[in-house]
């Protein structure tokens, strides 16, 4: 599935609009273009909605490759596919997340125009910086970047993931590697050590797409 830096690209490529000309209608640096473009920096909801109009494209489709009519045509078959609002939670209550149709009335912020068909599916808000990789590398994720969360997938080397540790109050967000056949929990910022994972670790489910600050 294409995410959304390569949907802004193709439409850079269509409309054969170059990185300073973009930069110069976003009324940005060219730096700026040139870490959306490599996902080194996610973009703003307010900023999806610039890209959208100077792009001439549909912002639901930029950011989350959906289409208005894809929108109208499953609100009008509800009874094949609902679609639920993506809920923001909390890092203490992430582990007892199952179900936001059982959780609903005790969730108390909701990403606006944000619906999916996956139930379980939930959003984050990235604190602190142990995620926030020095200049030059190709991800990071920065304080108060809402990253979206799939429960049900299975993380496998590379992915970034949530966690339980043993003992922990909180949930950790931090990249899933396996060296030697040993899985470690790998923050971005080489300041945070690499933590071991064993059988007291929970993992609560993998990243699957960061908007940004909201």
């Amino acid at each position: 599935m294409q995410n959304w830096s390569t949907r802004l690209k193709d439409r850079m490529k269509a409309l054969k609009m170059t990185q300073e000309v973009l930069a110069s209608k976003m009324g940005v640096t060219r730096g700026a273009i040139t870490h959306y473009l490599s996902e080194r920096r996610t973009p703003s909801l307010q900023q999806f909605k610039k890209l959208s109009a100077v792009l001439k494209t549909d912002p639901v489709w930029l950011q989350y490759g959906l289409t208005n009519t894809q929108e109208a045509k499953s609100k009008k078959v509800k009874s094949e596919t609902i679609q639920y609002p993506l809920p923001i939670l909390s890092w203490n209550v992430v582990a007892d997340f199952v179900d936001i149709r059982k959780k609903s009335a005790e969730i108390k912020e909701w990403i606006p125009h944000f619906y999916i068909d996956q139930p379980h599916w939930y959003a984050l808000r990235v604190t602190g910086d142990s995620m926030k990789a020095h200049s030059g590398n190709s991800k990071s994720f920065h304080e108060d970047d809402l990253i979206i969360v799939d429960p049900d997938k299975t993380a496998v080397h590379g992915n970034y993931v949530i966690a339980m540790l043993p003992r922990a109050k909180e949930a950790t967000f931090k990249q899933y590697v396996v060296d030697g056949g040993v899985a470690y929990l790998k923050p971005l910022n080489p300041q945070y050590p690499m933590v071991q994972i064993d059988d007291a670790t929970h993992v609560c489910g993998v990243v699957v797409e960061c908007l940004g600050m909201l």
